[in-house]
């Protein structure tokens, strides 16, 4: 379950606060399991604490006013001449 900078994005900072907690709480869960030898799938603790990162940079970006970044320039699409 990979959480995604766009769709957090879309969520208020009190529903971003929870998924963080939450996360955190996972991240906590996980060492432990991994500590005791019961984790079966250590990549659980590597995608967590991305996800954490994510989470923690989308309210970064609320708390300095800046809004989503563009596409690249790239990618965007071609205007027809």
């Amino acid at each position: 379950m990979s959480l995604e900078a766009k769709d957090l994005r879309e969520n208020d900072p009190e529903e971003l606060k929870r998924t963080l907690r939450k996360l955190e709480e996972d991240l906590f869960k996980h060492k432990l399991k991994k500590t005791t030898s019961q984790l079966e799938n250590t990549m659980l603790i590597r995608s967590t604490r991305r996800d954490i990162a994510r989470v923690q940079t989308v309210l970064a970006e609320r708390s300095r006013g800046v809004q989503a970044t563009p596409p690249a320039a790239g990618t965007a699409e071609k205007k027809e001449t």
